[in-house]
């Protein structure tokens, strides 16, 4: 029996690489805020306050990267633990627990080898700045894969422009079948104008249904509902989606649909298949206002 086991360590050129993508991403948002990378121990390897960035929040982001250091949780899980269960707020006495969304773990092969806390803007962009970082590293993640696709769409069903744009490399491009929508979307910029005038023509919504990602080839594919709750149409399909290793960001979407798109359907979706037995959605996931 063997009484050591391996471990993996984050690298000066890792917690740079993390720091440079945190950063790119922070200005991408117009944001200024602090950037702590550590090793998994919860020592600093690098670290960055952007000018304007707040003066207190050298020691927040220090404080968001040690807890993910410390417990192995990005600090947002600890922020929904702590308000389902109270008494969990007693883990940081005496010590620098900071249960505010901005800290994420560096993961490499699923182990923990850094952590990087972000402090300085909301915690919403705290959180997706630290993201950015921690797949700035080059290790994409089956979990931080799937958390791209889905913040994504949960920006188009908030028609937000600038948070559609930020999750894809300024020159990704958005494919489509033949005849539809004029062509490929080119651009961040692009395909986020299109999606917002889907929203307000179509009163367009989104729901991802199921995702298979890949991260050894950067790949991922999904299924997804479209809602155009002002036709009364249901489209299915698929989309194939390939990132940028090193900054974590879409920078090809292939979109497959289950039939086509037939001015006398109004469900665009597979004869046969039984939908709802299935746990797929049947109506759209909210009321769009008017």
């Amino acid at each position: 029996m063997s009484h050591t086991r391996p471990t993996m360590v984050l690298t000066l050129d890792g917690a740079q690489a993390a720091l440079a993508a945190a950063i790119t991403q922070a200005r991408r948002l117009q944001v200024e805020v602090v950037v702590v990378v550590t090793d998994s121990s919860g020592h600093a390897l690098a670290s960055a306050r952007m000018d304007g960035a707040p003066m207190m929040s050298i020691g927040v982001a220090g404080d968001k990267a040690w807890t993910v250091a410390a417990f192995g949780h990005p600090t947002h899980w600890w922020a929904e633990a702590i308000a389902a269960e109270p008494a969990l707020a007693a883990l940081g006495k005496g010590r620098p627990f900071m249960p505010v969304p901005g800290g994420v773990p560096i993961l490499s092969e699923g182990q923990v080898v850094g952590a990087i806390g972000v402090s300085g803007a909301g915690s919403a962009q705290d959180r997706q700045i630290a993201e950015a970082g921690a797949q700035g590293t080059g290790v994409l993640t089956v979990a931080a894969m799937e958390a791209r696709i889905r913040r994504y769409f949960d920006a188009c069903n908030d028609a937000d422009p600038a948070a559609i744009a930020s999750h894809f490399t300024p020159d990704a491009v958005h494919y489509f079948p033949p005849g539809m929508y004029g062509g490929p979307f080119i651009g961040a910029g692009v395909i986020a104008e299109r999606w917002i005038k889907a929203v307000a023509d179509l009163g367009s919504m989104w729901t991802v249904d199921h995702v298979i990602a890949d991260p050894t080839s950067a790949r991922a594919v999904i299924e997804w509902s479209h809602f155009k709750t002002k036709q009364g149409k249901v489209l299915r399909g698929d989309e194939w989606y390939r990132f940028d290793p090193a900054t974590g960001l879409i920078t090809e979407i292939r979109a497959y649909y289950a039939s086509p798109q037939s001015p006398d359907l109004d469900q665009l979706e597979l004869g046969g298949f039984d939908y709802e037995a299935r746990g797929y959605p049947l109506q759209p996931p909210f009321q769009r206002n008017a």
